[in-house]
């Protein structure tokens, strides 16, 4: 599903999008990790210090010293217990972790709220690629963003 999403931004353009499954390269513009849950958090092993990530999240990204890092969980916590992510959240919980990559500047409200335009860069996403997600998603992938390796 996420390649579907970035395919989404692109159309219309001359411009594409290769979504694989990988072990990350320095030339990657975009490098997404999957976790089992926050307790094996990469992110963490590799950037510790940051804020806490919550037990209920989807997702996560943090900065350090001009290297960003995202990550997808497998398993979150809902209600106290251990859930397993459903399958058609994982493009949209991608998508948006990738918003919150290429602009590591805006804060969650920033992105959350009314600047990123709804959508995707709500949370949790929604299940709409809408226009301003689509531009900033476009402009983003356009800048240099060092990725977590």
């Amino acid at each position: 599903m996420a390649n579907f999403r970035f395919t989404q931004v692109f159309t219309g353009t001359n411009d594409t999008a290769t979504v694989a499954w990988g072990a990350g390269a320095r030339s990657d513009a975009l490098v997404l990790h999957f976790v089992p849950d926050v307790d094996h958090s990469y992110i963490e092993q590799q950037m510790s210090g940051g804020s806490t990530i919550r037990g209920d999240a989807g997702g996560h990204t943090r900065t350090r010293n001009n290297v960003t890092g995202s990550e997808v969980y497998k398993h979150m916590v809902i209600g106290g217990h251990s859930t397993m992510v459903r399958d058609d959240a994982y493009g949209r919980l991608a998508f948006h972790e990738s918003l919150h990559n290429r602009f590591p500047a805006l804060t969650n409200a920033d992105l959350h709220g009314p600047n990123g335009g709804g959508g995707l860069a709500t949370s949790p996403p929604g299940h709409t690629l809408t226009d301003r997600n689509r531009d900033m998603m476009r402009q983003g992938l356009a800048s240099n963003v060092q990725q977590l390796l």
